[in-house]
């Protein structure tokens, strides 16, 4: 079972069942394509590291943070070593943005 929460309102949003034969991969894209995500940010673990995914993510207009696992091998490695070197150099000559929401008490 694949699922999308709204984890402020702890909430689920909708599920769709996994093929017995196949896996959540095949469900995500499913799942995604029912749900409303234009402003949403949607964090998915590195499962979710498709192109087809990403895509239907940001067709919506919707931001996704995808988590990455030092089971990852080489790819977890290779973003390794990028922030390591952005945050040496400052992230120059490397495209990026940032995001900074202050709490106001």
């Amino acid at each position: 079972m694949v699922s999308a929460w709204a984890t402020t309102n702890k909430l689920v949003l909708g599920q769709v069942k996994v093929d017995v034969k196949s896996n959540e991969i095949t469900a995500i894209p499913d799942l995604l394509k029912v749900l409303e995500l234009s402003g949403c940010i949607v964090k998915i673990d590195v499962i979710g590291f498709h192109q087809e995914i990403v895509k239907l993510i940001t067709q919506q207009s919707a931001d996704y943070v995808i988590t990455l696992k030092k089971n990852q091998g080489n790819l977890y490695e290779s973003v390794e070593e990028l922030f390591k070197t952005g945050i040496s150099t400052g992230f120059e000559g490397i495209e990026h943005s940032t995001y900074k929401q202050m709490k106001i008490t």
